[in-house]
């Protein structure tokens, strides 16, 4: 059986997962840089210019006193997962009832 090769991976992209992973959570109170950068395991500077890059997609917002949340973006794409999950799951419920419903 042969194994798919490995796929090689930007860094760079790697790090922007682990910065928004780093930003889960904090929604209401928010992080600050140098907390993010030590859960990341990176310099500040190169932390900040991935949140500020998220920031310009609406992935990460900060706000006066400089702390960082997820942006809307990401709320946004898993407000519509669970839509598409309800509609879904009432498609399925239609299908079985049909099917398992008592003739009169």
């Amino acid at each position: 059986m042969n194994t798919p090769p490995e796929a090689s991976h930007n860094a760079a992209q790697l790090r922007l997962m682990d910065v928004l992973r780093a930003l889960a959570g904090n929604e209401v109170f928010g992080r600050r840089l140098v907390d993010i950068a030590a859960e990341v395991g990176k310099p500040e500077p190169t932390v900040l210019r991935d949140l500020e890059c998220l920031e310009s997609k609406g992935w990460a917002t900060r706000d006066a006193a400089k702390l960082w949340r997820l942006g809307q973006e990401p709320v946004q794409i898993a407000v519509q997962f669970f839509y598409g999950l309800r509609q879904a799951q009432a498609r399925v419920a239609e299908v079985e009832q049909r099917y398992t419903r008592q003739p009169d």
